[in-house]
């Protein structure tokens, strides 16, 4: 019974969307008959966004025409909500730049609005181009605060919208489990608010997080759900996306044949969707299934085509995904040299791209600093405009009011210097003021001088009582050595000789260490916590030798004390240096002791 209701239910909700989709076809056919008011600016915004993923030029038109008449009428929402849209257009088009710019200005004007549902869907988008681009903190963030605002205006859609973006994100830095944390939290809230669209996005997904971790049949049947709901909702983009997912896993679990012949339906619905992405990523993987299959030729000539596609569309890491798929497919053939040539440029575009994301970035910067400079611009112009009423005004009031003016003037003098007189009088006591605090600040400096000096006086002392401490474990732990080789024959004396050096060292030296750490903390309270901020993943290890460098001590006492080889001194002298990001010129020392 509930299993037929709730068949029901998800026939019921799918009718409503496709009449929902006709209806707004339907308004399209009476668009010009309207007049020009906020009624056809959501019609044309409407019709956008529907157009956006399906033909892009259309939508283009219908957004650029919903903007100019949002100029026209003053109406902000549907200024904001068109370039909105016209960003996700050229999101779509794969002209992600572009698509930045209009979203940047559609978020000013969400944000002077207060519009936390536009400022939620404005970091979706945001947070899909930095996802694409490869700049995943970025991209976090941004789903972090879809979910932030969604929770905050009680919208569980922009919730499950948050949580399905970082569960998809978490997909690509391949973290199945953490990805299917938020994908499940994603899709209960999909089942709350019976989203069929939603939902088979989220199966599709789940499906890729099985996938990662080889559980393929698991894989197979979310691939499956998903697919069989855009099927019935007829999302042409969607069903090409799910036979592109399951063409994949087909190959992982060696069925060729049905691999190649859903990822040729995948890459003709792309063709009608002009999506040049999406092509390119389908005729990868059919090049690889038709490799498979024996038919090398044929794989090798889509994998040249997707590489052309690939190249027109601008795309880095596609390019570098079909450098990858040909190595393999070289490989699989035995064409060994092939396949390394094509893995060296595969490694050197990899590389190439780290090194784009950072150029990306500051071009981002600057396109942000031009767009404030122009609003700063538009600002200065609005209020010299006003300036100059209020001068108009002012000109007038002065003309009116000259009489009482000059009047007043004898009686202004006279107050201002009497005025003058106090403030002479103040200035004197500020000076005097002024003079007793700078005083107590040198004697605060000298004070200060004096315990840094007394605090690093005491740090050298506990340093050399650690070196002299360690010089006796040395010689007692040589003298127990001694009476170790000298009683090898009887093996238990000669373990518990060695448990007694391990822990004589073990005990003497942490108990050393922690002296001095808490000495060197009350002296140098912010050093540990800087050196942290400049780099979170220093060992314990290295942070005991940056704090044992800051005291400008030589490596063999360093050596002495912590009991290591010069040479592993030198080492993580080294590693310290790296990770601190140093210049071959800069002197680690000098830059410890200035933190």
């Amino acid at each position: 019974m509930f299993r037929s209701i709730l068949v029901f239910f998800m026939a019921w909700i799918i009718i409503i969307n496709a009449l929902s989709a006709q209806a707004l076809l339907e308004r399209e056919r009476t668009l010009h008959h309207m007049p020009d008011d906020t009624s056809k600016v959501n019609l044309l915004i409407q019709l956008g966004e529907y157009y956006c993923s399906r033909d892009s030029e259309k939508a283009l038109r219908y957004l650029q025409e919903s903007l100019v008449l949002s100029t026209e009428l003053n109406y902000r929402k549907g200024i904001a909500n068109s370039l909105f849209f016209q960003g996700r257009t050229y999101y779509y088009k794969d002209e992600y730049e572009m698509a930045s710019r209009y979203l940047e200005r559609a978020q000013n004007i969400f944000k002077d609005m207060g519009d936390q549902e536009g400022m939620a869907y404005y970091h979706f988008a945001t947070g899909s181009i930095h996802s694409i681009n490869g700049n995943h903190r970025e991209a976090i963030n941004d789903f972090q605060e879809v979910i932030r605002l969604g929770e905050l205006s009680g919208d569980p859609d922009l919730q499950s919208i948050g949580y399905f973006s970082l569960g998809n994100l978490h997909i690509k830095r391949s973290d199945p489990l953490l990805a299917m944390k938020y994908l499940r939290k994603s899709l209960s809230l999909k089942e709350q608010i019976g989203d069929q669209g939603g939902l088979s996005i989220v199966y599709s997904n789940i499906g890729e997080a099985y996938q990662i971790q080889e559980m393929y049949d698991s894989s197979l049947v979310f691939f499956q759900k998903g697919l069989r709901i855009r099927t019935e909702l007829g999302v042409e983009r969607g069903i090409a996306s799910s036979e592109i997912s399951i063409g994949s896993l087909l190959i992982r679990m060696g069925r060729y044949q049905e691999a190649s012949e859903i990822l040729r339906s995948s890459k003709k619905r792309f063709q009608a969707l002009k999506d040049d992405t999406g092509i390119t990523i389908t005729m990868l993987k059919l090049a690889e299934a038709m490799n498979f299959l024996g038919e090398r030729e044929g794989a090798f000539k889509e994998a040249e085509q997707a590489m052309q596609l690939a190249k027109k569309i601008k795309n880095p890491s596609l390019i570098s995904d079909v450098y990858a798929i040909l190595a393999s497919m070289e490989a699989h053939n035995g064409q060994f040299k092939a396949a390394y040539e094509y893995q060296i440029l595969h490694n050197h575009l990899d590389d190439s791209l780290a090194n784009a994301n950072r150029e990306r970035v500051i071009r981002e910067m600057e396109m942000k600093f031009q767009s404030v400079q122009k609003d700063d611009k538009i600002q200065l112009l609005k209020s010299q405009n006003e300036i100059q009423y209020r001068n108009i005004l002012l000109l007038i009031v002065s003309i009116v009011a000259l009489v009482i003016i000059i009047v007043m003037i004898l009686i202004l003098f006279r107050l201002k210097s009497a005025g003058m007189a106090r403030q002479r009088k103040l200035m004197e006591q500020e000076n005097v003021i002024m003079k007793q605090e700078n005083e107590l600040k040198l004697k605060e400096q000298e004070l200060m001088r004096e315990q840094l000096e007394a605090g690093n006086r005491a740090l050298a002392s506990k340093a050399l009582e650690m070196l002299r401490m360690n010089e006796t474990i040395e010689n007692i732990i040589e003298q127990l050595d001694s009476c170790t080789h000298d009683n090898h024959d009887n093996e238990k004396l000669t373990a518990h000789l060695r448990g007694i050096i391990t822990g004589l060292e073990t005990q003497l030296k942490n108990n050393a260490w922690i002296e001095f750490e808490k000495i060197f903390n009350n002296i140098h309270s912010e050093f540990f916590q800087k050196l942290v901020s400049i780099c979170s993943d220093l060992t314990p290890s290295e942070i005991k030798m940056a704090a044992l460098l800051k005291l400008n001590l030589n490596t063999k006492e360093i050596s002495a004390i912590a009991f290591k080889s010069e040479a592993g001194i030198k080492s993580t002298r080294y590693r310290l240096r790296k990770k601190l990001g140093l210049a071959s010129d800069e002197n680690l020392i000098s830059f410890l002791m200035q933190l």
